[in-house]
């Protein structure tokens, strides 16, 4: 017989994204649950790229979780060091050095998230551990799940169901969206198995300190994606690579061994252990914008469930909190109001997308992943290649900072200067690339960043209310459209 119990915030997920929102539910007074399907001791053990920027600022990190205490311990944030990024492609013999403004960190993820998870018991909300969701109770709203604890059938009922069931997230596949009441169709965006990626990581042990224990490293992969070496310390290093779905499928493990049995900087690198087995691990992650609507009557995603983490952008982490914060902070406000609805819900939106603004800035800068998404790989290696060191030295050394490939590619339209040199050199003989392709990517480059300015000026103005949304989607997908034809991008390479 099914146990019931009863709660205002229902909680999925035990990372990060689930822990903020948990945490600050609890915090604002919200009676919560967090549901977690792995056993304590093996909370926050994911795979991760475990690379953070700023963990200390309440900006990027809101909300009641005491990240001064978590980044005080020794054993959370690992490398404290990490002052640039480096870019290697070894066939191009190029490999690139480009300051941080200000450094970043590479954690230990597990450790982090233990931590995580202490702050949201302290702040008062219950955690239930090995647990399943089974299915999703809805009855014109979302009001709860059906779960399995510890073997045993347990209902939970809720005024609103968090979802930080990550990327894929089975609660979406649950809900009838259509069964919901709303005034007009429910806003909630379902995203497409092409808008995520596949990612594996080990952690490996060297005998020799690396010569890259500053830098955070990346190196091309033969699909839309990169491998990436990220130090935790001299000798400690997490290792692995993603690639996009809508490509074909990479065989992750054995792709990445190749990969290290190959690199001078690894020669006897082993797998360290955690609980007794081989440090891999391997997950799907969101690598498209934010979902244009997170909402639905009672009901919140955040996290990947809402695609506010671009990892590929190194913004896993920090977009998991940001939103997970927004997300109990809401469902905590809907609850005390008595409406759940998707106008009650709607701040979290908006916050999002217009008081805090990450969510925004994402979006455009997806422009730049579609017009990447519709070249070749050995094109992107060769506009990388080209992209003069010195200017991009220069920009990431002052105001602004680059965070990923889209941030290399805003800069290639000053790459011309360098490509007499390389071309003439026969640097991209091997590639197949011509110098008309690498044209129609420049071209393609000064497209994206006109777009990208356009659509941050379009989400900057994203509906307070509800009401809005239906004709500011309209807009956007106008836009979509124009930008897909700037691109001549045929059906099969339009994202969205």
């Amino acid at each position: 017989m099914s146990q019931t119990a009863e709660y205002e915030v229902v909680v999925v997920g035990g990372g990060i994204a689930g822990c903020f929102a948990a945490a600050t539910a609890a915090a604002e007074g919200a009676e919560v649950v967090q549901l977690e399907r792995k056993p304590r001791e093996r909370g926050g053990f994911i795979a991760c790229g475990d690379a953070i920027k700023s963990p200390r600022d309440p900006e990027k990190y809101p909300g009641p979780i005491d990240m001064d205490a978590i980044c005080d311990d020794e054993a959370v944030l690992v490398d404290r060091s990490i002052d640039q990024i480096e870019w290697w492609d070894r066939e191009l013999d190029v490999q690139m050095v480009l300051p941080y403004a200000d450094h970043s960190n590479v954690i230990d993820r597990y450790e982090f998230g233990q931590h995580l998870l202490d702050e949201v018991e302290e702040l008062g909300a219950d955690q239930h551990f090995d647990t399943v969701v089974k299915e999703v109770i809805q009855n014109g709203a979302v009001s709860g799940v059906e779960a399995v604890r510890d073997g045993e059938p347990v209902t939970y009922h809720g005024d609103v169901v968090v979802d930080t069931a990550g990327a894929q997230s089975i609660l979406q596949d649950m809900i009838g969206y259509e069964e919901l009441s709303a005034r007009e169709e429910v806003s909630f965006e379902q995203p497409h198995y092409t808008h995520f990626g596949s990612a594996y990581r080990e952690v490996v042990e060297t005998e020799e300190p690396v010569e890259f224990e500053n830098a955070i490293v990346g190196k091309p992969l033969e699909q839309l994606g990169y491998v990436w070496y990220f130090p935790r310390t001299p000798t400690e290093i997490n290792v692995g690579l993603g690639f996009q779905m809508s490509q074909s499928p990479v065989p992750l493990a054995d792709r990445l061994g190749r990969d290290m049995h190959t690199e001078p900087a690894l020669p006897d690198a082993q797998v360290a252990e955690r609980f007794g087995s081989p440090n891999k691990l391997g997950s799907s992650i969101a690598l498209r914008r934010p979902l244009d609507s997170m909402v639905a009557p009672g009901y919140v995603a955040a996290g990947g469930a809402a695609a506010t983490t671009h990892p590929i952008s190194g913004k896993g982490i920090r977009g998991a909190a940001l939103s997970g914060y927004s997300a109990g902070f809401y469902a905590a406000q809907a609850v005390h109001a008595g409406d759940t609805s998707e106008e009650s819900l709607w701040g979290h939106n908006h916050y999002m997308f217009v008081q805090h603004g990450e969510a925004a800035r994402l979006a455009s800068r997806d422009a730049y992943n579609v017009a990447a998404s519709s070249q070749s790989i050995s094109l992107l290696r060769a506009v990388a290649a080209l992209l003069p060191e010195e200017e991009v030295k220069s920009i990431v050394g002052t105001k602004s900072k680059v965070n990923g490939i889209g941030d290399l590619v805003s800069v290639a339209v000053g790459a011309a200067r360098n490509f007499i040199d390389h071309y003439r050199s026969g640097t991209f003989d091997d590639l197949g690339v011509s110098n008309n392709d690498l044209y129609e990517v420049f071209r393609g480059v000064r497209t994206a960043r006109t777009y990208a300015n356009r659509y941050e000026t379009h989400y900057d103005a994203y509906p307070e209310i509800r009401g809005g949304f239906f004709n500011w989607r309209d807009d956007r997908d106008q836009l979509d459209s124009a930008y897909y034809d700037a691109l001549e991008l045929g059906s099969a390479d339009r994202k969205y």
